[in-house]
């Protein structure tokens, strides 16, 4: 991937120092760890009813019960970098992660178990979705689909715009491939990493590496591949309260859909900044966040988008609004955004 986000390879200051005490029955505590909330590098947040749970590097899991103010550090039983984290109710949530790590918790964050996922092998997960009930689904590199429907405690793998695509009724394609190229590509199975999946009322919208969209109306099991306004990589995308939809990702690219990808409309932003994140606050402003400090902001439901630039300039990967306040993680660990940064020209 062409970002910072999917790679994580800085340093981060940690300081780790184990309970050499022995519980009563015989079982050694966790670990006791300091991790300083803004020097580790974090690719996700989400609630889990009041509290903030965010999920970085090193299979590191920080949270948060007062609205990010003070941050407390958990590890999980994996090491590798995890990439999403979502929660069913304020109790149970996933984590994925490179190496495809899949950790799970019914305790809203304070302890995780690792959950083996055989079929998905070493590859990365860049993201997990609730999508109700028990359903869980986490997607990522090289056209990675696992669907759970016991909250993550088990997992399947799905095939996703293969050479047995199909259409929105569960029927075969019959339309042949455009070219040889497409051909092949169909052939040898999806392959581009998946970098989003969202939830628009019943339908699901998938975007990808190499300009590829899809939808589905049966929650997964079949796909459309639409027609896409962007040959590059798409990195999100966000469902907006008026039923249109954002995507976005390299270049500063986002484009505007108000029937579920038929058609689209460029909003122009002005920078070649990758976009990595965003969401619709409770004032239904919308916030898109970026590399090197980008903040997209829009008042009219995503049809225009000022640009502005937080003044450490560090990659953010995504936002969550506690309080009224405006919190993000990326780079720079947890940050905290200044409203004066959204006003300044």
């Amino acid at each position: 991937m062409e970002s910072w986000i999917r790679s994580a390879g800085w340093l981060v200051c940690i300081a780790v120092a184990p309970w050499s005490a022995v519980s009563a029955d015989g079982e050694r505590p966790a670990p006791v760890v300091a991790i300083k909330p803004d020097r580790i590098i974090l690719l996700d947040i989400d609630k889990s009813g009041e509290r903030l749970v965010a999920v970085g590097e090193r299979g590191f899991v920080l949270y948060s019960d007062d609205d990010g103010k003070t941050w407390t550090a958990r590890p999980t039983p994996v090491t590798r970098t995890l990439t999403g984290v979502a929660f069913k109710d304020p109790q149970t949530g996933v984590a994925v992660g490179h190496g495809g790590s899949v950790v799970r918790t019914e305790d809203a964050g304070a302890t995780w178990s690792q959950v083996q996922v055989e079929e998905a092998g070493t590859d990365s997960l860049l993201d997990v979705q609730h999508l109700g009930g028990d359903h869980f689904i986490a997607y990522g590199a090289f056209g990675l689909y696992l669907d759970s429907t016991d909250a993550g405690r088990s997992w399947t793998r799905r095939t996703i715009l293969g050479s047995t695509s199909t259409d929105d009724a569960g029927n075969e394609a019959s339309e042949p491939p455009a070219d040889e190229e497409e051909a092949e590509y169909l052939d040898e199975g999806f392959d581009r990493h998946i970098s989003r999946v969202i939830q628009v009322d019943s339908t699901l919208l998938l975007v990808a590496e190499s300009g590829t969209l899809a939808r589905s109306s049966d929650g997964g099991a079949n796909w459309t591949r639409l027609e896409s306004p962007y040959e590059g990589s798409w990195f999100n995308a966000l469902a907006v309260d008026d039923g249109s939809v954002l995507v976005f990702g390299m270049r500063g690219n986002v484009f505007r859909t108000a029937d579920l990808g038929a058609t689209w409309e460029k909003v122009p932003l002005g920078t070649t900044a990758s976009l990595m994140g965003g969401a619709q606050l409770a004032d239904g402003r919308i916030l898109l966040v970026g590399n090197t400090g980008l903040l997209a902001l829009s008042t009219d439901r995503g049809r225009t988008l000022e640009l502005h630039w937080s003044p450490a300039s560090k990659g953010f990967a995504q936002i969550v609004e506690a309080d009224g306040r405006l919190l993000a993680v990326g780079e720079g660990g947890v940050s905290v955004i200044d409203p004066a940064w959204l006003t300044e020209e």
